[in-house]
């Protein structure tokens, strides 16, 4: 009990330290530096911010690029698709699916971060991308739309892509390594479902439990480091029930925890003294059961819960 009290004493001081001190939001930039490779160019080419699928790779942006481009696949993007990208930071989830030769290119690509500074940078990529492809010899010329906001409708946001009044359905919606921090997840996972075309599905990029956390773990994750609402603290079994009662269907889920949480640690470490700290965190939230998962339900009948 006394070395739990002492990690959660030093992970709060050192967060703290870390990210309110340095920066009013937490998400902001920092994680820029975390792109940058030995001898490339500053600032870096990518901006990915997730934890990463660390197979065959020891490269930040690589194992980033990994984590995606497994979604991607288990989404089974449908070609000419209309897709909805939630929570892509900084743009590179975007970026990757308009440009990837492995990757089905969707018609449409719309997208929503929370984050003004992400939001505004996303654009600018995206813009810049497009500009550069848009050109007689270039056939691929999709429609893309970057929202401003929360993951979870409010009837005040009418723009919203998971609006009842958005002018488009979606065959695929995709949440890569942030659905945890949504306020509540349960509540997007129904949004999304009314915004699906029959046929559509959801695919997640996750975190849940092996087994029930306990009350200290949910007080520190929720109140502490304002990383995961308490109704997100789900065994795996109670996502599946959450998703099936949903209405979803065919529905499958696959543990990654080997390849994520081992490579992100060791990453981590390499990063200084803060780096470590968060490292430990990571070892011993996943003995406390946490996993990452990669989940996908799909809508397979027309009714909208």
């Amino acid at each position: 009990m006394l070395a739990l009290y002492t990690l959660i004493f030093v992970t709060i001081f050192f967060s703290y330290v870390y990210f309110y001190r340095r920066a009013k939001d937490p998400y902001g930039t920092f994680h820029i530096s975390f792109n940058k490779l030995p001898g490339g160019p500053d600032p870096p080419r990518t901006e990915w911010l997730n934890m990463g699928f660390w197979k065959d790779t020891e490269i930040f942006p690589e194992a980033c690029q990994a984590l995606a481009l497994r979604l991607f696949r288990a989404a089974s993007l449908k070609p000419d698709g209309r897709v909805l990208d939630v929570g892509h930071g900084s743009g590179d989830s975007i970026l990757l699916q308009l440009s990837h030769p492995q990757v089905t290119k969707p018609a449409l690509l719309c997208g929503i971060t929370s984050l003004p500074s992400h939001h505004r940078r996303s654009q600018e990529r995206v813009d810049k991308f497009l500009s550069s492809a848009d050109s007689a010899d270039a056939p691929y010329k999709p429609t893309v739309f970057l929202f401003e906001g929360d993951a979870i409708w409010r009837s005040e946001n009418r723009d919203h892509p998971l609006s009842p009044h958005f002018r488009h359905q979606f065959d695929s919606i995709l949440a890569l390594d942030c659905a945890y921090h949504f306020n509540t997840r349960e509540e997007f996972l129904r949004q999304s479902f009314r915004r699906l075309a029959t046929g559509g599905n959801i695919t997640l990029a996750d975190l849940c439990f092996a087994v029930p956390p306990g009350p200290i773990l949910k007080l520190f994750l929720w109140r502490v480091l304002h990383v995961m609402p308490k109704e997100n603290m789900v065994t795996k079994e109670q996502y599946l029930q959450q998703v099936r009662e949903i209405g979803y269907e065919d529905i499958e889920m696959e543990d990654v925890s080997s390849f994520v949480f081992p490579g992100f640690r060791n990453f981590l470490k390499q990063r200084g003294n803060i780096g470590r700290v968060f490292a430990s965190l990571i070892c011993w939230l996943q003995g406390k059961g946490l996993r990452f998962i990669i989940i996908k339900g799909t809508k397979v009948v027309g009714n909208n819960l």
